[in-house]
């Protein structure tokens, strides 16, 4: 019997347990609104588990849900984006306030 047809193909290999998460409502609804951190707090008081195994389930269940992820890679990317405008006016407000000044 040849090799081949005792092994199963790659195309068959399941890549790994699908993971079916469900999470508190108010959890999801910090989710939605892009309050990563207090998603992870409601679940660990709501599920009374530890703040590991919290963010692992939400990681989880952010990683299935395809607009919620690209949504929360958004407000992030947003928020970098403000971070650094506001940085490049205070750097530029103080060395004026310099120029002035001296």
């Amino acid at each position: 019997m040849p090799s081949a047809s005792v092994q199963p193909s790659p195309c068959d290999v399941p890549a790994g347990p699908v993971l079916h998460v469900t999470l508190p409502q108010a959890a999801v609804t910090a989710l939605w609104r892009g309050h990563v951190v207090e998603a992870i707090k409601l679940v660990c008081v709501e599920q009374n588990i530890g703040l590991k195994e919290a963010k692992e389930q939400v990681e989880a269940y952010v990683q299935t849900q395809p607009v919620l992820r690209n949504q929360i890679v958004q407000a992030h990317a947003d928020a970098r984006e403000g971070l650094f405008r506001w940085l490049i006016f205070f750097l530029v407000g103080g060395a004026g306030l310099f120029f002035f000044l001296a």
